[in-house]
């Protein structure tokens, strides 16, 4: 097998590509379900029990979804630094971004 470097992988070559792309896939879900799907649910709970959500909930959910949001952006930024992929593949090369350790075939090759 070919010797690669993690300075070879596109995560590592583009590390806020990486961040952004995470972030759109966590946040999307993490806006929608906080925000869109969530509060009717509460709300349905709260008529059982004859009460009314608190105004400042809806901030709270913001708040939620933009931490999982930033936090999602960190991992993925942090994740595409060279040491960090080096590790990854040593350690748990089913997380690393290419197949430089890994002898597990992808899907369609």
């Amino acid at each position: 097998m070919a010797d690669h470097s993690a300075i070879d992988t596109t995560q590592a070559k583009y590390p806020w590509k990486t961040a952004v792309r995470t972030a759109f896939q966590v946040g999307i879900p993490a806006f929608v379900g906080l925000l869109v799907i969530l509060p009717p649910i509460l709300q349905d709970v709260v008529n059982t029990f004859g009460h009314q959500l608190p105004a400042a909930l809806t901030a709270w959910l913001v708040g939620a979804a933009t931490t999982i949001t930033a936090t999602s952006a960190l991992l993925a930024r942090v994740s595409a630094m060279p040491k960090v992929i080096d590790w990854t593949r040593k350690f748990l090369p089913f997380l690393a971004p290419d197949r430089a350790k890994s002898n597990t075939p992808i899907a369609g090759e």
